[in-house]
């Protein structure tokens, strides 16, 4: 009896337990899973700083050397100014020099056609600027000097901003903003000047120092860069003696530790942030729908 009751059990047919149904991430299907459940899975397309670049020094170095620069060029324009309006020497002898290599460098570039143009638009300029120089000297006549200062200075901080640098040698070189903020700053501390000639003269220095020259270092940079360091240099140290001349030793000095920290200090400081850089791309982002032509 028992022998009967043993074989009949085991003729009967084995009931497996019914498989789990898998989590898929889809929003439309019912699924036996409450609303804030999580699968293990959820994780395994995680990915992390997947189009962060990785910067080297010297690339950071260069990059940073185009900023110093110009703001080399800015303080090279306010300090001549500085300079001019204490009567520590003439409005016309610095315009006089960079007159002169700016004609240089523009007649050497006059072979293609932009060159051409070029050096015709600068003598349209300076013209325009030789005509309008007594109106442009009283501008700011019922100004107070501290707000005429101020203004120079925000204007000087936002052309340091929205300069275009040029880091892509390949793309065009656009400056209008920085442009007319050139001008802008250059015409309010022109305006202070007592003599029309002597303002027609900081207006033109203006013009080739902080207009002219970035449009030359950009194609110096494209044929020979390692000139750019050389100009920049010289730069400096135009920069820090017309400094120690006119303001002393300690704005000299505190200038030339202010350009050191640019150069060397800051790619430093980025480098080190680059380490705390955490940029993620999960399952969660907002998925891009892929177009295949030819269907």
């Amino acid at each position: 009896m028992q022998n009967t009751h043993s074989s009949a059990v085991n003729s009967l047919p084995l009931r497996t337990p019914p498989r789990a149904r898998q989590w898929k991430k889809l929003l439309y299907l019912r699924q036996p899973f409450p609303d804030n459940y999580t699968h293990v899975s959820f994780l395994d397309q995680l990915k992390r700083n997947t189009t962060v670049a990785q910067y080297s020094y010297f690339k950071l170095f260069n990059d940073f050397s185009l900023i110093a620069f110009y703001g080399l060029l800015l303080l090279l324009a306010n300090v001549n100014f500085s300079a001019i309006y204490s009567s520590l020497w003439g409005a016309h002898v610095p315009t006089v020099i960079s007159l002169a290599v700016s004609v240089v460098l523009l007649v050497t570039d006059a072979s293609s056609a932009s060159g051409r143009r070029e050096l015709k638009l600068y003598a349209v300029i300076t013209m325009l600027l030789l005509i309008f120089s007594p109106t442009l000297r009283s501008l700011t006549q019922s100004t107070s000097l501290d707000s005429v200062w101020a203004l120079s200075f925000i204007l000087t901080c936002v052309n340091v901003v929205y300069h275009d640098y040029g880091l892509d040698l390949a793309s065009l070189y656009k400056s209008v903003v920085s442009t007319n903020l050139s001008f802008a700053n250059a015409i309010v501390l022109a305006s202070r000047l007592l003599l029309s000639m002597a303002a027609f003269s900081y207006l033109v220095f203006a013009l080739e120092v902080c207009v002219l020259t970035p449009v030359f270092d950009f194609r110096l940079r494209k044929r020979f860069a390692k000139l750019h360091y050389f100009v920049m240099a010289a730069v400096c140290t135009l920069v820090f003696a017309m400094l120690y001349f006119v303001h002393g030793l300690k704005f000299a000095v505190g200038y030339l530790a202010g350009a050191m920290f640019v150069l060397f200090g800051l790619p430093l400081y980025f480098l080190f942030l680059q380490r705390y850089k955490n940029e993620l791309q999960g399952p969660w982002d907002t998925a891009k729908p892929v177009f295949r032509s030819g269907r």
